[in-house]
């Protein structure tokens, strides 16, 4: 079949062996590259721009994600992510150092055992650079499968080990920035029948807070009001409410059954709009006080592909998108308030995606002097991160938004880590049989010590020794280990873009080093 055939069918086949549960615990997205191994065995070689561009995708997309809050966290964290980022580069450097003498094994090929543990591309570029020697490559393709899956399976056992639940500690994560739980939130219309909440107010039933629902209209015959803490309920009322599928049994089983029926009447509006205003973001909704200043309700609020039902605790961030109700007028005022609104430069997203992409290479190419080393490059990985991360934190130009919709975002990042993975793979699979058969399975054992042994250190210094939270240490070990299949499958077992962030934080650091670190043992 032609190349283009295979990327897909390879796509197709990994990520069925992906979603196969056993115990727990998932390949995901490393199913591809599985399958792509044994493509690149049989005979199949893809253009290496499949791989580079599911590269630049892929982490373009991620540095666009967590750009909103990267520079923020980065000042606040500077220093422990510096810290794991040298535990975890710094000992795997000293056991490759370590195993390569204790096994004879070339100094060419250890080096890319190293790199390929790592799962750096950065890392292999700047030792093939260096030495000039194809055994690098041999030893990046024989440890590379592992250093994806290893990674991968142990993202899914830390929290076991642990005796952690990685979605409660999402749940807490998000918990302590005021945020609710990450959902897919549902609308849907109630009767009222339940003569315990006949004539009382909703702050008196207490419907947010004991079902996580938000009641947004109410409906008494013709005549449909925003519903606000002071109305009154009454049997036969219709009301509108916005939350999860669990919230909504709640709140069925509070007020009363499901209905179907218009809640549109005229009046009122709805409007998505995004927080512009310094004076409105890091405000708590409770401080705003929306419907006494503006006479509107929020709904929900969107956050990089995040999508939650507000509190009177939430606090809004720059950026953030949130549902409005109101009359034209009060929904005018409001919008005023938010500061201006910006259209997406392009109606899908592509736009920024493509300028991203363009100026990371850019950014990619750039040589970086290093004294006693010599000058490395961000290459497709740091460039396209780099540039990601700037434009998403700039967010806007004029009255244009320069952040994609975040299903856009998660939708492109997983096509992006499909080609990446497919493109990787295959060629990977070429070179496993002959080396193999020289020096034995003890290469694959001295690539999985590389793997494992550095994150359990990092991970123990991270949550530890410096205190990080749970979710910030997992994004912080597949940042350390410059692991952009690991992320994907964090972000997949995790439910949520929320690791991206600390991932993205420690990266350059680790990028930097494991390139030095690269160097160094090609050179020595």
């Amino acid at each position: 079949m032609s190349s283009l055939q295979a990327v897909f069918v390879i796509a197709t086949i990994g990520y069925i062996i992906g979603g196969i549960t056993i115990c727990e615990m998932q390949l995901g997205a490393s199913g591809v590259l599985l399958v792509a191994l044994y493509f690149g065995h049989i005979g199949y070689q893809f253009p290496p721009i499949i791989r580079d561009l599911g590269l630049v995708i892929f982490i373009v997309s991620v540095g666009l994600t967590a750009g909103s809050s990267f520079f923020r966290n980065l000042k606040r964290n500077a220093l422990s992510y510096g810290v794991v980022a040298v535990t975890i580069i710094a000992s795997a450097t000293m056991l490759a150092a370590v195993l390569r003498t204790v096994f004879s094994i070339p100094r060419e090929l250890a080096t890319g055992i190293f790199t390929g543990a790592l799962t750096s591309t950065p890392g292999l570029a700047s030792a093939l650079q260096v030495s000039n020697n194809p055994n690098v490559s041999v030893g990046y393709g024989i440890a590379y499968p592992f250093g994806v899956i290893g990674k991968i399976l142990l993202i899914q056992v830390l929290p076991l080990l642990s005796g952690k639940n990685l979605k409660e500690e999402i749940a807490k994560h998000k918990s302590a920035k005021l945020l609710a739980e990450k959902s897919t939130l549902m609308v849907h219309e109630f009767i009222v029948d339940r003569p315990e909440i006949d004539r009382k107010t909703l702050a008196e039933i207490g419907l947010a807070s004991r079902t996580g629902a938000i009641v947004s209209r109410v409906r008494r015959g013709n005549h449909i009001v925003a519903a606000l803490g002071d109305t009154v309920l009454l049997l036969g009322d219709y009301v509108r409410a916005v939350g999860t599928k669990e919230a909504l049994e709640k709140l069925e089983k509070l007020i009363g059954p499901m209905v179907k029926l218009s809640m549109d009447g005229p009046g009122l509006e709805v409007r998505d709009l995004v927080v512009e205003s310094k004076e409105v973001a890091g405000a708590k909704l409770q401080d705003l006080e929306l419907y006494e200043m503006y006479g509107v309700i929020l709904t929900r609020v969107m956050r990089t592909g995040i999508e939650f039902t507000p509190t009177g605790a939430t606090v809004l961030e720059m950026k953030d998108v949130v549902r409005a109700i109101g009359s034209r007028f009060d929904l005018d005022r409001f919008e005023q308030s938010l500061g201006i609104q910006r259209k997406l430069f392009g109606n899908t997203g592509l736009v920024p995606l493509s300028l991203a992409i363009s100026l990371g290479i850019l950014l990619g190419q750039i040589k970086i002097p290093i004294p006693g080393v010599g000058s490395v490059a961000l290459g497709l990985t740091g460039g396209p991160l780099l540039a990601g991360l700037m434009i998403g934190h700039i967010g806007s130009v004029g009255p244009w938004s320069l952040r994609p919709p975040g299903q856009f975002l998660g939708n492109i990042r997983e096509f992006g880590l499909m080609l990446f993975l497919a493109g990787a793979g295959v060629s990977a699979g070429h070179g496993f049989v002959p080396t193999v058969s020289k020096y034995g399975w003890i290469l694959f054992f001295i690539g999985a010590l590389i793997t494992l042994i550095p994150v359990l250190f990092g991970f123990v210094v991270a949550h530890k020794g410096l205190k990080l939270d749970f979710v910030d240490t997992m994004g912080c070990i597949c940042g350390g280990t410059t692991s952009t299949p690991a992320l994907g499958a964090l972000i997949t077992a995790a439910g949520t873009d929320e690791v991206a962030t600390p991932y993205a934080a420690i990266y350059p650091f680790a990028m930097v080093l494991v390139v030095i670190a690269s160097q160094l043992l090609a050179t020595f």
